[in-house]
Protein backbone atom coordinates (compact mmCIF):
# COMPACT_ATOMS: atom_id res chain seq x y z
CA UNK A 1 0.00 0.00 0.00
CA UNK A 2 2.44 2.12 1.20
CA UNK A 3 4.67 1.68 -2.53
CA UNK A 4 1.21 2.50 -4.12
CA UNK A 5 0.37 5.76 -2.35
CA UNK A 6 4.38 7.04 -2.74
CA UNK A 7 4.25 6.38 -6.60
CA UNK A 8 0.86 8.19 -6.93
CA UNK A 9 2.29 11.59 -4.88
CA UNK A 10 5.58 11.10 -7.34
CA UNK A 11 3.65 10.60 -10.63
CA UNK A 12 1.33 14.23 -9.07
CA UNK A 13 4.63 15.74 -8.18
CA UNK A 14 6.17 15.35 -11.17
CA UNK A 15 3.06 16.63 -13.20
CA UNK A 16 3.69 19.63 -11.50
CA UNK A 17 6.85 20.17 -12.80
CA UNK A 18 6.01 19.99 -15.88
CA UNK A 19 6.22 23.07 -18.41
CA UNK A 20 3.24 23.82 -21.15
CA UNK A 21 5.06 23.36 -25.31
CA UNK A 22 3.82 25.51 -27.64
CA UNK A 23 2.85 24.07 -31.09
CA UNK A 24 -0.37 21.88 -32.61
CA UNK A 25 -0.37 18.30 -31.25
CA UNK A 26 -0.16 15.79 -33.70
CA UNK A 27 -1.72 12.39 -34.10
CA UNK A 28 -0.08 9.22 -32.66
CA UNK A 29 1.24 6.77 -34.20
CA UNK A 30 -1.84 4.77 -35.58
CA UNK A 31 -2.04 0.64 -35.93
CA UNK A 32 -3.78 -0.87 -39.07
CA UNK A 33 -3.55 -3.51 -36.58
CA UNK A 34 -5.67 -2.51 -34.21
CA UNK A 35 -8.01 -4.96 -32.59
CA UNK A 36 -12.09 -5.20 -33.28
CA UNK A 37 -14.49 -5.27 -29.91
CA UNK A 38 -14.56 -8.42 -28.83
CA UNK A 39 -18.54 -7.93 -29.32
CA UNK A 40 -17.92 -7.75 -32.77
CA UNK A 41 -15.06 -10.62 -33.31
CA UNK A 42 -17.89 -12.87 -31.37
CA UNK A 43 -20.47 -11.80 -33.46
CA UNK A 44 -18.69 -12.43 -36.64
CA UNK A 45 -17.42 -15.22 -35.48
CA UNK A 46 -21.04 -16.41 -34.72
CA UNK A 47 -21.78 -15.42 -38.29
CA UNK A 48 -18.76 -17.29 -40.01
CA UNK A 49 -20.27 -20.65 -37.91
CA UNK A 50 -23.95 -20.10 -39.31
CA UNK A 51 -21.99 -20.18 -42.74
CA UNK A 52 -19.87 -23.11 -41.76
CA UNK A 53 -22.83 -25.28 -40.42
CA UNK A 54 -24.89 -24.59 -43.22
CA UNK A 55 -22.06 -25.50 -46.18
CA UNK A 56 -21.27 -28.93 -43.64
CA UNK A 57 -25.33 -29.85 -43.13
CA UNK A 58 -25.33 -29.46 -47.35
CA UNK A 59 -25.09 -33.07 -48.23
CA UNK A 60 -28.21 -34.02 -47.23
CA UNK A 61 -29.46 -36.00 -50.16
CA UNK A 62 -31.90 -38.35 -51.32
CA UNK A 63 -31.27 -41.03 -54.44
CA UNK A 64 -35.10 -41.90 -55.51
CA UNK A 65 -34.02 -44.74 -57.42
CA UNK A 66 -32.64 -46.52 -54.23
CA UNK A 67 -35.87 -47.10 -52.91
CA UNK A 68 -37.81 -47.61 -56.40
CA UNK A 69 -39.31 -50.88 -55.94
CA UNK A 70 -40.79 -50.41 -52.87
CA UNK A 71 -42.95 -47.33 -52.35
CA UNK A 72 -43.22 -47.60 -48.67
CA UNK A 73 -39.44 -47.00 -48.55
CA UNK A 74 -39.00 -44.67 -50.88
CA UNK A 75 -42.09 -43.10 -48.80
CA UNK A 76 -40.09 -43.47 -45.29
CA UNK A 77 -36.30 -42.31 -46.49
CA UNK A 78 -37.95 -39.45 -48.50
CA UNK A 79 -39.82 -38.08 -45.25
CA UNK A 80 -36.54 -38.81 -43.60
CA UNK A 81 -34.17 -36.67 -45.62
CA UNK A 82 -36.68 -34.04 -45.66
CA UNK A 83 -37.08 -34.15 -42.04
CA UNK A 84 -33.16 -33.70 -42.00
CA UNK A 85 -33.18 -30.36 -44.30
CA UNK A 86 -36.00 -29.27 -41.86
CA UNK A 87 -34.14 -29.74 -39.08
CA UNK A 88 -30.93 -28.05 -40.03
CA UNK A 89 -32.39 -25.46 -41.48
CA UNK A 90 -34.43 -24.80 -37.73
CA UNK A 91 -30.77 -24.32 -36.66
CA UNK A 92 -29.38 -22.54 -39.13
CA UNK A 93 -32.61 -20.05 -38.59
CA UNK A 94 -32.55 -20.43 -35.14
CA UNK A 95 -28.53 -18.95 -34.78
CA UNK A 96 -29.45 -16.24 -36.99
CA UNK A 97 -31.96 -14.95 -34.91
CA UNK A 98 -29.24 -14.90 -32.22
CA UNK A 99 -27.32 -13.14 -34.05
CA UNK A 100 -29.96 -9.84 -33.52
CA UNK A 101 -29.78 -7.44 -32.26
CA UNK A 102 -26.03 -6.96 -33.75
CA UNK A 103 -23.43 -5.06 -32.17
CA UNK A 104 -24.04 -2.15 -35.00
CA UNK A 105 -27.40 -1.99 -36.86
CA UNK A 106 -25.81 -2.09 -40.39
CA UNK A 107 -25.15 -6.17 -39.76
CA UNK A 108 -28.54 -6.63 -38.25
CA UNK A 109 -29.32 -5.60 -42.00
CA UNK A 110 -27.12 -8.33 -43.42
CA UNK A 111 -28.77 -11.30 -41.27
CA UNK A 112 -32.60 -10.29 -42.26
CA UNK A 113 -31.67 -10.27 -46.13
CA UNK A 114 -30.06 -13.82 -45.84
CA UNK A 115 -32.94 -15.08 -43.23
CA UNK A 116 -35.74 -13.78 -45.38
CA UNK A 117 -34.80 -16.81 -47.95
CA UNK A 118 -34.16 -19.37 -46.40
CA UNK A 119 -37.32 -18.55 -44.12
CA UNK A 120 -38.85 -19.20 -47.70
CA UNK A 121 -36.88 -22.35 -49.03
CA UNK A 122 -37.92 -24.06 -44.98
CA UNK A 123 -41.34 -23.56 -45.60
CA UNK A 124 -41.29 -25.68 -48.96
CA UNK A 125 -39.28 -28.14 -47.53
CA UNK A 126 -42.08 -28.80 -45.00
CA UNK A 127 -44.34 -28.43 -47.50
CA UNK A 128 -43.10 -31.25 -49.46
CA UNK A 129 -42.77 -33.16 -45.70
CA UNK A 130 -46.36 -32.46 -45.28
CA UNK A 131 -47.27 -33.62 -48.92
CA UNK A 132 -45.10 -36.88 -48.18
CA UNK A 133 -46.55 -37.51 -44.41
CA UNK A 134 -50.28 -36.95 -45.47
CA UNK A 135 -49.97 -39.10 -48.46
CA UNK A 136 -50.99 -43.18 -47.86
CA UNK A 137 -48.15 -44.17 -50.27
CA UNK A 138 -45.98 -42.64 -53.15
CA UNK A 139 -47.73 -42.22 -56.34
CA UNK A 140 -46.56 -40.06 -59.25
CA UNK A 141 -48.81 -37.18 -58.48
CA UNK A 142 -47.08 -37.44 -55.13
CA UNK A 143 -43.89 -37.51 -56.03
CA UNK A 144 -44.00 -34.64 -58.80
CA UNK A 145 -45.69 -32.23 -56.08
CA UNK A 146 -42.75 -33.07 -53.47
CA UNK A 147 -40.12 -32.38 -56.41
CA UNK A 148 -41.62 -29.39 -57.38
CA UNK A 149 -41.80 -28.07 -54.12
CA UNK A 150 -38.17 -29.19 -53.06
CA UNK A 151 -36.97 -27.68 -56.57
CA UNK A 152 -38.77 -24.38 -55.08
CA UNK A 153 -37.13 -24.84 -52.06
CA UNK A 154 -33.42 -25.36 -53.57
CA UNK A 155 -33.76 -22.47 -55.69
CA UNK A 156 -34.62 -20.13 -52.83
CA UNK A 157 -31.91 -21.42 -50.75
CA UNK A 158 -29.38 -20.66 -53.62
CA UNK A 159 -30.58 -16.80 -53.23
CA UNK A 160 -29.70 -17.02 -49.54
CA UNK A 161 -26.55 -18.20 -50.42
CA UNK A 162 -25.84 -15.62 -53.71
CA UNK A 163 -27.13 -12.72 -51.23
CA UNK A 164 -24.94 -14.34 -48.56
CA UNK A 165 -22.14 -13.68 -51.09
CA UNK A 166 -22.80 -10.34 -51.59
CA UNK A 167 -24.37 -9.18 -47.84
CA UNK A 168 -22.17 -5.60 -46.74
CA UNK A 169 -21.02 -5.69 -43.45
CA UNK A 170 -19.52 -2.79 -41.71
CA UNK A 171 -15.80 -2.35 -41.84
CA UNK A 172 -14.98 -3.02 -38.72
CA UNK A 173 -16.97 -6.52 -39.20
CA UNK A 174 -14.96 -7.21 -41.86
CA UNK A 175 -11.39 -6.30 -40.36
CA UNK A 176 -12.92 -8.72 -37.06
CA UNK A 177 -13.49 -11.81 -39.54
CA UNK A 178 -9.40 -11.97 -39.10
CA UNK A 179 -9.81 -12.28 -35.22
CA UNK A 180 -12.72 -14.83 -35.62
CA UNK A 181 -11.84 -18.31 -35.23
CA UNK A 182 -15.15 -19.63 -37.46
CA UNK A 183 -14.30 -17.38 -40.16
CA UNK A 184 -10.31 -18.55 -40.90
CA UNK A 185 -10.75 -20.55 -43.94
Amino acid sequence: MKRWMVAAVALVGLTGCATPVTGTPTAGPTSSAAKAKPEVVRWMDNFCGVAQYMIASGGVQFDPTQHATDPAAMKKALGDSLGRVIDVLDVVLHDLDELTPAPEPAADTAVEVINEPLTRARDKFVSAKSTVDAAPEMTTDVFSTVIQDVTEAVTVMNEAVEKMAVVSLPDEFKDAAGEAENCEA
